[in-house]
């Protein structure tokens, strides 16, 4: 069985200074979309359209290419390079991208990329981009004609929302895969463009993502996400403020000797409860070390949080029963039906965020579930090198905004359940008062990522073909 998640990192990384460039185009009067989960409500799509055709696409934190599937393209096994049927990839094949007459590729540049869950290449073009109400004319985006299994029945790409060190644009005679992580020619992405073009409010996206029963697969509602302005749901008028932060740790040879930002990274506490001392000493762990500052990104396309072993370890055993860690799936296996701990939280500039039980829990499928935290000591690239992630499970307590003007985020606690009961479902009526009629996708040919797709930043380190 491969490994659940084995980590790489993007390279060629450029900063962002503010903007200058006078506003030239209307700003959008409401720029908020719902979202539609998927996965037992570990992943989120919302819709865009791409020269005039509708997609589904994930909303990822912890990327910064849009890449749709294109017409005809070919589904690749992920460890032998094999063709597959298409529908085996997963992605709605009723809603694939046919070149339109607003599309214009652009020369000398191919597109490129490895996540968690796979690999997709394509070409680099210009297209008129719709999302959340905002139109960018002639975005720069990518058109993948090759992927392997990466979609989750409805959606038909990605929509990466990360900084412009995470874009994967490359040089048209670098073709193998091997090499994506160099040779990169960085772009602003989509959110740079728009606030640039004074499309949006505010340099920023802010999202709330629903919590789904444990039993649910989706397609559901999946709360919402917003461009330059806050999602309309009730919250914590007090926000914690934390930048983001240069990860210092990526070696520099990743990163063509820059240092810039590249995640939506800072430094943050963890805290197990007062119930959690005996089990901090049957673990050997210390309150202290539970407790000491760590580095971490934040990723809506990671539907689990890794984090330290000094707090993972401990944590996972205050489940009733316990997690049981398994080196195969690099996971801690629980029951189903397990009593998930009540006092986990972080602390973020002086605000504690404690998760809520329900989305401590992961089913991947009718006979499995596991811990919605990991152990990041356990997924090292390399001996000397750690990353930890802050994903789903965190995110479905807070409103979170991903400030590019500031170069800082923020968080604050939410005041009720968003639900498709609440604001607003996946067949109901918009924030902005129309509606979202959703038509499910290609479910016959639904892949269920499970506890071995991880989508967002990270990625396998080396695949054995060249796309």
């Amino acid at each position: 069985m491969p490994s659940f998640i084995e980590l790489t990192l993007f390279s060629l990384l450029l900063g962002f200074g503010a903007s200058t460039t006078l506003p030239l185009r209307r700003r959008s009067t409401n720029a908020t979309a719902p979202m539609v989960s998927t996965e037992y409500g570990t992943v989120f799509d919302v819709e865009a359209t791409i020269g005039g055709q509708t997609f589904q696409l994930l909303v990822d934190s912890g990327s910064s290419d849009l890449y749709v599937m294109k017409t005809g393209f070919s589904c690749l096994d992920k460890d032998t390079g094999l063709q597959l049927a298409e529908e085996e990839c997963g992605y709605d094949l009723n809603r694939t991208y046919n070149m339109s007459d607003t599309y214009k590729e652009i020369p000398n540049q191919i597109f490129g990329i490895q996540y968690g869950a796979g690999i997709a290449s394509g070409v680099m073009a210009y297209e008129d981009v719709t999302v959340a109400g905002v139109t960018i004319p002639q975005a720069r985006i990518a058109v993948a004609d090759k992927s392997t299994p990466m979609g989750d029945g409805v959606n038909s790409g990605l929509l990466g929302l990360g900084y412009p060190s995470l874009t994967s644009a490359h040089p048209s005679n670098i073709t193998d895969n091997t090499t994506y992580w160099f040779n990169r020619l960085p772009y602003k992405p989509i959110l740079f463009e728009m606030y640039e073009q004074g499309l949006i409010e505010e340099p920023y996206f802010a999202h709330v993502l629903a919590r789904s029963a444990l039993n649910e697969s989706g397609p559901a509602f999946g709360g919402y996400v917003s461009l330059g302005e806050l999602p309309p749901v009730k919250h914590d008028d007090s926000w914690a403020v934390a930048p983001v932060e240069i990860m210092n740790n990526i070696p520099l040879n990743f990163t063509s000797n820059k240092r810039t930002r590249s995640y939506w990274a800072t430094t943050l506490t963890a805290s197990l409860g007062q119930n959690a001392t005996h089990t901090r000493a049957r673990t050997n762990s210390s309150s202290s070390s539970a407790s000491a500052p760590f580095q971490a990104f934040f990723d809506s396309g990671n539907p689990l949080s890794y984090i330290p072993a000094r707090i993972a370890d401990p944590l996972n055993a205050l489940f009733s029963p316990p997690g049981i860690y398994d080196k195969t799936l690099e996971a801690y296996v629980v029951d189903c039906n397990a009593k998930a701990p009540s006092t986990f939280s972080f602390t973020i500039d002086g605000h504690v965020f404690t998760h809520d039980p329900a989305d401590l829990i992961y089913q991947t499928g009718e006979d499995l579930c596991i811990s919605a935290i990991g152990n990041s000591d356990e997924i090292r690239l390399m001996e000397n090198l750690q990353l930890n992630i802050i994903g789903v499970p965190f995110l479905k307590s807070v409103v979170s905004v991903f400030d590019i003007g500031k170069n800082e985020m923020r968080f604050a606690r939410l005041l009720e359940d968003v639900s498709g009961g609440g604001n607003g479902t996946a067949n109901g009526t918009d924030a902005a008062g129309g509606t979202d009629e959703y038509v499910p996708g290609n479910d016959a040919g639904r892949v269920s990522l499970g506890p071995l797709g991880l989508i967002g930043s990270i990625g396998a380190l080396v695949f054995a073909f060249t796309l």
